[in-house]
């Protein structure tokens, strides 16, 4: 069955943003969400909740995990599927961390996506590597 002309729209707007942002995952951020995204990081621990924006994602979930690397993460899509104004996203991410070992993580995300921007969502990666480089290397 072919995607509607919004589906496709929103489709087109989140591979654009992932290849532009293949050697940085930060850029997919800037590029399509919401400043006042409602997002979650589904799981158990610290991090696994929902975050009220952009802001408050960056500040207590991701600064402590991009501090640990050497250089930016970068992502490979996997796959992109759309259903209504969801878009679905399978993206791999790998780097180096600042003690020289590799960090690797897998994502599958559900994004809401209003006006070509994404507005809430929900992401499940693997908390353990998360927590795991935490505790590895101090910043």
């Amino acid at each position: 069955m072919p995607y509607s002309e919004q589906e496709q729209a929103n489709l087109d707007l989140v591979n654009r943003a992932l290849t532009a942002a293949s050697d940085d995952f930060t850029k997919f951020f800037e590029a399509i969400f919401a400043e006042d995204a409602e997002w979650t990081i589904a799981g158990h621990g610290p991090v696994a909740r929902t975050y009220n924006g952009m802001e408050d994602l960056f500040t207590n979930a991701e600064a402590a995990l991009f501090a640990r690397f050497a250089k930016p993460l970068a992502i490979t899509p996997r796959g992109v599927w759309a259903d209504g104004d969801k878009v679905f996203a399978r993206i791999d991410s790998a780097t180096t961390a600042k003690d020289g070992k590799p960090y690797a993580n897998g994502y599958m995300y559900i994004m809401s996506i209003k006006d070509g921007k994404v507005v809430s969502g929900i992401e499940w990666l693997d908390l353990n590597a998360y927590y795991e480089i935490l505790d590895r290397v101090k910043v």
